[in-house]
């Protein structure tokens, strides 16, 4: 559900900022509001599964976020889409925290990789349905019955998380009155001490950045972009782009479950090796994607680098959400993923934001398309960064516990 309502922007928006006559920085900030709340509270969510539990805490912004697609299923003006969007990314922020504290908690620590990489095959089967199955969807019935179903389908998943929370193994491992009150004030110190911690440890500082960063730059072309820079570089018709741009999505739902397979393979000490050769791979994807409009079958190269650009990722994301395991303390892990997240989404803000205004320099030549120059200016800046924060990997003698 997560990753379905924040990859739905890319084909919700674009059309409905066409209607409205926004410009496509106004698009980029309305698909940000999504992320605004998303990433200001995943850290205090990420408390709150800590200290409460995740079926509990899940199951509330699970209700959260079917209140913020209503709200977009029964009103169409640019107000009500961006309130109902920001209640979605408030509601959507306890779902990866929580069902990781679940499998850390469930699950033996020799089957964490492997869970954590089913996790984000399930997860992000999500972003393969927000795309083309979206879009499909959407010509049927519109943005208000899209909207509907993903209200109801919370709904549904939030009452179900409630009436089961004793089945939470969490709670049953919790010293105190697990449904005494926790004060605002607590929750803010101890997610301070979780990020000056986690920020103080180099190794987890080294994954936090290339997690923010890495995945921010994914989220800000699957999430909103990729179908207008495929329509915009190759003239195809809508249906054939957001075809084409769910085998990012696809390469996602994959890259997890060869991750898991590949690093519980080759052990303590080819962590290191491992992820920096995935995280190179992924670098040269992103060169590929960048550089698809020159080949005589532009479609093709774009498949094929969306796909490897997903997969790679993927493949990156069960390492870092291991090497968090490893690195913090089990009490705390969902408030340092929580850390991480806020991080990661400030980096999708910016970048959303960003290529918006980059865009808005290079004239549309149609609705809903830009002049390529402005995607690959705006990218190419997002891929320095993102460079940089691989090279720190090099730095790191090592992802256990006790590093230097």
């Amino acid at each position: 559900m997560s990753n379905l309502m924040r990859v739905s922007g890319v084909v919700l928006l674009p059309p409905l900022a066409e209607s409205l006559g926004l410009t496509a920085a106004a698009v980029g900030f309305l698909s940000s509001l999504f992320f605004y709340t998303y990433g200001a509270s995943y850290g205090v969510w990420g408390v709150l599964v800590d200290n409460r539990g995740p079926f509990i805490c899940c199951g509330l912004s699970l209700l959260i976020g079917a209140i913020g697609s209503f709200i977009m299923a029964f009103s169409g003006s640019s107000a009500a889409i961006g309130v109902g969007r920001a209640l979605s990314g408030l509601g959507m922020a306890s779902l990866f925290t929580g069902l990781l504290m679940y499998c850390a908690f469930a699950f033996s620590k020799e089957d964490y990789p492997v869970l954590v990489g089913l996790c984000l095959v399930v997860g992000h089967s999500g972003t393969v349905a927000a795309v083309a199955p979206l879009g499909y969807c959407l010509d049927i019935v519109g943005p208000r019955g899209v909207f509907l179903a993903l209200g109801i389908v919370s709904l549904l998943l939030g009452v179900i998380l409630i009436l089961f929370k004793k089945q939470d193994p969490r709670r049953a491992s919790m010293k105190f009155d697990a449904v005494s009150s926790i004060a605002v004030t607590d929750v803010i110190s101890e997610l301070w001490r979780t990020a000056s911690a986690s920020w103080d440890m180099f190794p987890l500082r080294v994954v936090m950045l290339t997690w923010a960063s890495s995945a921010a730059a994914t989220a800000a072309l699957q999430g909103l972009w990729a179908v207008s820079w495929i329509q915009s570089a190759t003239k195809v018709d809508l249906n054939t782009a957001r075809l084409c741009a769910t085998w990012i999505s696809m390469g996602l739902v994959v890259g997890p479950a060869a991750g898991a397979l590949f690093f519980k393979r080759c052990g303590c000490l080819g962590e290191k090796k491992a992820f920096l050769w995935c995280c190179i791979f992924n670098q040269l994807s992103w060169f590929f994607w960048m550089g698809a409009s020159r080949f005589n079958d532009a479609i093709l190269v774009f498949s094929f680098s969306g796909f490897a650009v997903g997969f790679f990722n993927g493949c990156g994301y069960v390492f870092m959400g291991n090497a968090v395991r490893n690195l913090a303390p089990m009490d705390k892990n969902a408030g340092v993923i929580g850390v991480i997240n806020m991080l990661l989404y400030i980096g999708v803000i910016i970048f959303q934001w960003g290529t918006g205004v980059v865009l808005d320099f290079f004239p549309a030549f149609s609705a809903c398309c830009y002049r390529e120059e402005g995607f690959l200016i705006g990218f190419g800046v997002i891929m320095l960064i993102q460079g940089w924060t691989f090279h720190l990997i090099t730095k790191a003698e090592s992802f256990r516990r006790g590093a230097a």
